[in-house]
């Protein structure tokens, strides 16, 4: 179980790392990792934990608290600039709504040749 906790743990800085990269291929793997680890913590399943190694799970729990709230944090962040970015996108579409080319046959090379 303390294994699984340490690779938890791994596994979250990890994807801190892939999300401030925005590499959401490397992110998502990560969390289908994370999955499987965290399914394989089975607390009843588990032999009981020495004094030493219960309160290592324990700080190790409170560790993974705190890093999934920075994740969480992270995450937001990254989608209230995405939602920053598209919409200043609707200013360019606005714009070029507005932009109305010269008609075709009005160059001034055919205007000169009639």
């Amino acid at each position: 179980m303390l294994d699984d906790l340490r690779r938890l743990r791994e596994l979250q800085l990890e994807q801190a790392r892939a999300l401030a990269a925005g590499d959401l291929e490397r992110l998502d793997a990560l969390d289908r990792e994370r999955m499987i680890v965290q399914a394989r913590i089975v607390p009843a399943a588990a032999p009981p934990l020495g004094t030493a190694d219960l309160a290592e799970a324990r700080a190790l729990a409170q560790v993974l608290r705190r890093g999934q709230d920075d994740l969480i944090e992270r995450a937001s962040a990254a989608r209230d600039a995405l939602r920053g970015e598209m919409g200043s996108l609707g200013v360019g579409r606005t714009a070029l709504a507005g932009y109305r080319p010269q008609p075709l046959g009005n160059s001034l090379y055919l205007d000169r040749t009639r």
